[in-house]
């Protein structure tokens, strides 16, 4: 019998990139518990057991899980892809399974709490105030100087993110920052010039192990989209290795000890300096279907094991293959979607692997500001970083979807 069978694993979310963790668990013989609260989401369909309540709502999910737990024992507890390290976090506290503790979770979700712990610890980051009012946003703005970054003290997405380069932009963009805060708080920090990457990690017994580094490729000013990503990144090794000593100093700085953790980071001309840090594996089709494709390694796999309390098999975190993978997002002008083209198109080209189409016919888009909202997203691979990069354009170019 393997060690997987009879043991029951509940993934918090059940939406595109838990749903690729919950067929992983299913794969390994794993019993599993899903909880979302759209009951639409497309995860249910490969969970054993389901729970519709709010990931974000930490109470009820752990009611939730005492409650399951009553007549059929879980044993882990785990996310991907989204930022509820804190629900993660109280059920495993609750029902004693592995996992970070809730303070951890906190600074990893919290932006102020994070960046308290990167100063202290003496992690490479941006300088930053903490805000809640238009007067406390002034004065950051004359001790950190322009231009800044206005983020929500704890939201993800970019959702609520903007670059101000004047004093004019504050009112409003301080209103829409908090507007996506729960906590109604929001952070400035100084601007970081330089190219942003994507960093995953497995942290096991407190040895950090890197999987991939990718680039991030972001709109300018004055909002962070990110149009896609490149898995490996193109900077040079010494670069990349500065940046993992910057992510495992982060790691260690809000306490991980076993689990996964992703950060933004960027190399600016002092050198690294990290973003954003969180206590899960990446989102946005990174660990679910770049990285794999890029390395074949199984980095949610190793996620599950840490979630189980089992030790990292390190056949999944240690390289297969050297090929370059690619995701760029589609994101038409605003308005009614009037067609969509040649999707069967991209069948023909050579080093395409998936569409993810998220608009149909008769659908009204809006303006995209956030990392929410895409169109569709492509994934392209092959084995030299120049073939992966021109078949994702010549997907960009075949896909069409056309708005009016």
């Amino acid at each position: 019998m393997s060690k997987y069978e009879k043991k029951t694993l509940m993934i918090i979310g059940a939406g595109i990139f838990q749903s690729v963790a919950i067929q992983q668990a299913k794969k390994l013989g794993l019993t599993v518990l899903a909880t979302d609260i759209d009951r639409q989401a497309p995860g249910f369909e490969y969970a054993d057991f389901t729970g519709i309540v709010s990931t974000q709502d930490m109470q009820a999910t752990t009611e939730f899980a005492v409650n399951f737990n009553k007549t059929q024992p879980i044993h882990g507890v785990m996310t991907v892809g989204t930022d509820v390290s804190q629900t993660v976090a109280g059920v495993a506290h609750t029902l004693g399974l592995p996992g970070v503790s809730p303070e951890t979770a906190l600074c990893a979700t919290n932006k102020a709490r994070m960046r308290e712990r990167f100063w202290k610890e003496g992690v490479p980051a941006p300088k930053w105030r903490e805000i809640t009012t238009l007067q406390q946003a002034y004065d950051a703005i004359s001790e950190l100087g322009l231009p800044v970054v206005l983020k929500p003290i704890d939201n993800m997405g970019a959702r609520g993110v903007k670059k101000i380069e004047s004093k004019d932009d504050l009112p409003h963009a301080l209103n829409k920052a908090l507007l996506y805060s729960k906590l109604k708080k929001a952070v400035i920090e100084e601007f970081m010039d330089g190219p942003e990457l994507s960093v995953d990690t497995l942290v096991c017994n407190g040895k950090v192990h890197l999987l991939t580094i990718a680039d991030r490729h972001i709109t300018g000013s004055p909002f962070f989209i990110e149009t896609g990503h490149t898995v490996p990144s193109s900077l040079p090794q010494e670069t990349l290795d500065d940046v993992f000593a910057v992510m495992c100093k982060a790691v260690k700085a809000i306490g991980i000890e076993n689990g996964a953790s992703k950060a933004d980071i960027k190399v600016t001309p002092d050198g690294p300096k990290i973003g954003e840090i969180t206590a899960r594996l990446s989102g946005g089709y990174h660990s679910q279907y770049t990285d794999p494709l890029a390395t074949g390694m199984n980095s949610i796999k190793g996620a599950i094991d840490l979630a189980l309390g089992y030790e990292l098999d390190l056949n999944d975190v240690t390289p297969a293959r050297h090929y370059t993978a690619c995701e760029r997002a589609i994101i038409p002008p605003p308005g009614m979607v009037t067609e969509i083209k040649n999707v069967e198109k991209l069948n023909t080209i050579q080093g395409f692997n998936h569409l993810f189409l998220h608009v149909k016919i008769g659908e009204k888009i809006g303006e995209v500001t956030s990392n929410i909202g895409k169109a569709a997203n492509i994934i392209c691979s092959a084995p030299t970083r120049f073939e992966a990069i021109e078949s994702v354009n010549q997907a960009l170019k075949t896909l069409e979807i056309i708005t009016e």
